[in-house]
C-alpha cells in the first residue's frame, strides 16, 4: 500500500477533499478505488495546521488501523490517529459509565441499551471529526452512535459488495441514519485488467457498479497452481521472491497454518522478511509488520480487509466455495482484489471438491 500524492490524486477524489470540514459524508467505491486512501488523505487536512480539527480514524481491524497509521506518516504527515470499532466504543463507554459495555458476547453489543445509557446521560460529542473506513463491516448502530454522541461530523467510507459478515451496513441504511452527501469512487487504481476480471466473477450484487481499471493490462492472467502440501507452496513462494522484489501476500483459512507456514517460508529465506499475523494476535504486534516491504506477509482472511500486496497468494478458498449465497461471493470479491499484479489461487492442501472448482471463473480468465 502506498499513499498516492495529492498532486496525483483524481478529479472525484479530490472532490471529497474538497468537502466542507464540518460535513458528514458516505463515500462509496469498489476495491481499489482508493477509499483508505482518501479517508487518510481527509484526515491529514483536517488535522493540518490550517483547519486543527481532533480526528480519529475507525476501521474494522487492528492491522488495517497500524497501516493507516503509517500510511498518514509518509511524506512528512502528522501521526493519525486509527483505532478499531471494538477499542473505541468500549474505551468511550468505560470513560462515560466506568464500567464495561453492556454485550451479549464477546463484541456483540446491546447496541439498544448503549444508545439509551448515552440519551439519558444527555451526552454530547467531544470529537471534532470521525471517519470510518471499511465501514460496510460495521454495524450501523455504531455509525449512528458515533453521529449524536461522539463526533459532530462523521465520513464514512464504505462498499456493501465487501461486506465480510451479515452485520454489516448497507448504503440504504447509512441514507436513513443520515448520510444524504454521497460520493461515489468509479476507477479502479489497484488491479490489472486480468485481476479485474476474476473479481468481477464474484461481483454478484450490482448496487455499486464494479470500477473500471485505470491500469490496463498485464498479460499476465491469474491462475489456480495446485499443491500437495505447505512444504510445496513454501517452495514456490520462496523462488518467486528470489526472483522477483516484490511484497507478496498469502491469504490462509485456518489461523494455525497461518504460523506453520511462516516457519516453513523463514527456514528458507534466511533474513528475508516474513511477518505474519492473524486477528487474535496479541496487542501490537500489527505496528511491526512492514506489508509494504520487499519479503512476505501471512494473515488469515478476517485481516485482509483493506490491505493489498504485488503478488497475491490465496489458500483460503474453501470456506467459500461453492459460492451458494451472496455472502460467500462478496467474500471472495474481497479476498482476490487484494492482489495489486499478480493474483494465484491455491489449491490445496486440502484439494477443492469438483463442485466447489465449478465456482470459480472460466478457463479464459483464470488459468488451470
Amino acid at each position: 500500500m502506498k499513499l498516492p500524492s495529492f498532486n496525483d490524486l483524481i478529479p472525484e477524489q479530490s472532490d471529497i477533499l474538497d468537502c466542507p470540514p464540518d460535513s458528514s459524508i458516505l463515500v462509496v467505491g469498489p476495491p481499489g478505488s482508493g477509499k483508505t486512501s482518501i479517508a487518510i488523505w481527509r484526515a491529514r487536512l483536517l488535522t493540518g495546521p490550517t483547519l486543527r480539527r481532533s480526528v480519529v480514524l475507525v476501521t474494522r481491524n487492528r492491522l488495517l488501523a497500524s497501516a493507516a497509521e503509517k500510511l498518514g506518516q509518509e511524506n512528512g504527515g502528522a501521526r493519525i490517529t486509527s483505532t478499531t470499532m471494538n477499542t473505541f466504543i468500549s474505551q468511550d463507554y468505560f470513560y462515560r459509565f466506568r464500567q464495561p459495555i453492556p454485550q451479549w458476547q464477546p463484541f456483540d453489543y446491546k447496541w439498544g441499551q448503549i444508545l439509551s445509557e448515552y440519551e439519558t446521560a444527555h451526552i454530547q460529542p467531544d470529537l471534532d471529526h470521525l471517519i470510518i473506513d471499511e465501514g460496510q463491516n460495521l454495524p450501523v448502530e455504531f455509525i449512528i452512535w458515533a453521529s449524536r454522541f461522539k463526533a459532530r461530523a462523521v465520513s464514512v467510507f464504505a462498499d456493501e459488495n465487501q461486506s465480510t459478515s451479515n452485520i454489516g451496513c448497507r448504503v440504504a441504511d447509512l441514507h436513513t441514519a443520515g448520510f444524504t452527501e454521497i460520493y461515489p469512487l468509479t476507477v479502479n487504481h489497484r488491479n490489472t485488467q486480468e485481476i479485474a476480471e476474476v473479481v468481477s466473477h464474484f461481483h454478484v450484487d450490482r448496487t455499486l457498479p464494479q470500477a473500471t481499471p485505470k491500469r490496463g493490462r498485464s498479460f499476465e492472467i491469474p491462475y489456480l497452481m495446485s499443491t500437495p502440501d505447505w512444504e510445496t507452496l513454501a517452495n514456490a513462494i520462496t523462488a518467486r521472491l528470489e526472483n522477483r522484489a516484490e511484497a507478496i501476500g498469502v491469504i490462509v483459512y485456518y489461523k494455525q497454518d497461518v504460523e506453520t507456514l511462516a516457519g516453513l517460508l523463514r527456514s528458507r529465506l534466511g533474513n528475508t522478511r516474513v511477518d505474519f499475523y492473524t486477528s487474535d494476535a496479541n496487542a501490537g504486534a500489527e505496528s511491526v509488520i512492514q506489508m509494504r516491504d520487499y519479503g512476505v506477509t501471512i494473515l488469515s482472511g478476517e485481516s485482509a480487509i483493506g490491505l493489498e500486496f504485488d503478488t497475491l497468494y490465496l489458500q483460503d478458498l474453501s470456506r467459500s466455495l461453492p459460492t451458494n449465497n451472496p455472502l460467500d461471493s462478496r467474500r471472495l470479491y474481497m479476498l482476490m482484489a487484494r492482489a495489486r499484479d499478480t493474483l494465484i489461487l491455491v489449491n490445496g492442501p486440502n484439494r477443492l471438491t469438483p463442485h466447489q472448482l465449478t465456482s470459480l471463473p472460466p478457463k479464459h480468465i483464470l488459468n488451470r
